[in-house]
């Protein structure tokens, strides 16, 4: 009898009991992630503990209990969720200069979603977990005060749905939001294999639960913020509005020595960085806000739209939370939800749906 004793299966309920005690003891909220090994069976599973230092509610969105719903990610005094206080707001002196350099090339404002507009899925603690290699470091958001970094080079296991596929063009971006837990995974420049394989430049882990503005050191996008914010879906147009700020990009924001000149930071706060090479007068610093003028009424609106019901909503909430300049494009842009994940009606929402909005109607506010 005591050569058939598992000494490993002894040992492995010992490890596992002293986690759940040492978890139990824990004053800050603590999450498990089980990590397979590249062995791939499920015998071959470790867990990892990762210590929340906010110790606040778990993480898990109040206003999604069940489906993925058409919930606000990021906390209520989230910058993305806060309107736009027009009574203490004001327009920035050199609002008209530096939109003339925003449309200096094109007029308008697109919004490609069939190419470099980042897919979205929705997942649950269920959904298998995929190894994707990664060129840079993963950068795992504890909250929004530390990262913690991986190792370059390295596998990452991820929650892929199996027809996960990242957006076209070379940014191949696309985000998972674990509905169960609140995370929010995003990979940048991602591609698959001929064997079906996944490897991407870049992957992140944040939370919906926090600000929507991670610590300074992420980074992911030309602003230092994940693909899940401002990014406009399907539903909220659907539904009639849109409840947060949208994010924007142009060709040239400001190159940080380019910013000092004109006696501007190089970006605007809480955004901790920019990738701008604008080197014109006047090119505008990433997180600056624009918005649609106040004085805008919504019949104006709705007939330079041409009761295009994506234009009015976007527009109203550029009227009510702005929109951030995010990063460097091609053509000035706002970005949706990807076709592949977000099956547009292109009744509702087009590319050039924004084109006859008079470029006299946007603002720059003043960060000052």
């Amino acid at each position: 009898m005591l050569n058939r004793f598992n000494y490993s299966r002894f040992l492995s309920a010992i490890l596992v009991s002293n986690i759940v005690l040492l978890i139990s003891c824990l004053p800050q909220a603590v999450d498990v992630t089980m990590t397979p090994h590249s062995g791939g069976s499920s015998e071959n599973v470790v867990a990892t503990i990762t210590i929340v230092a906010n110790g606040d509610a778990p993480l898990v969105p109040s206003s999604v209990p069940n489906g993925n719903g058409c919930f606000r990610p990021y906390t209520a005094a989230s910058i993305w969720n806060v309107p736009i206080d027009w009574s203490r707001t004001r327009i920035h002196p050199k609002s008209d200069a530096m939109l003339a350099t925003l449309f200096q090339g094109e007029n308008w404002i697109g919004s490609n979603t069939s190419s470099y507009a980042p897919n979205l899925y929705f997942v649950s603690n269920s959904t298998s977990l995929v190894p994707v290699t990664l060129r840079y470091r993963f950068q795992n958001v504890v909250d929004d005060i530390a990262i913690e970094y991986g190792i370059a080079g390295r596998i990452t296991w991820i929650p892929l749905p199996p027809d996960a596929q990242p957006a076209p063009g070379t940014d191949g971006q696309l985000v998972v939001v674990n509905l169960e837990s609140g995370e929010e995974w995003g990979l940048s420049k991602a591609r698959i294999d001929g064997q079906g394989l996944w490897a991407a430049d870049g992957g992140y882990r944040y939370s919906i639960n926090f600000s929507g503005i991670p610590p300074k050191g992420f980074g992911q996008r030309g602003a230092g913020i994940g693909h899940f914010a401002g990014l406009v879906r399907p539903c909220e147009v659907e539904r009639g509005y849109i409840d947060h700020a949208v994010t924007l990009a142009y060709d040239y924001p400001c190159e940080p020595e380019n910013c000092q000149t004109n006696g501007w930071p190089d970006y605007i706060r809480p955004f901790t960085k920019t990738d701008g090479l604008g080197l014109m007068p006047y090119d505008i610093p990433e997180g600056a806000r624009i918005v649609i003028r106040p004085e805008v009424t919504r019949a104006e609106i709705t007939g330079a739209c041409s009761n295009v019901k994506g234009c009015i909503v976007w527009a109203l909430a550029m009227q009510k939370y702005g929109g951030f300049i995010v990063d460097d494009s091609g053509h000035p842009k706002t970005y949706a939800e990807g076709s592949k994940t977000a099956n547009w009606n292109s009744e509702i929402w087009s590319s050039d749906m924004l084109k006859n909005i008079p470029p006299e109607w946007y603002a720059v506010i003043d960060w000052n």
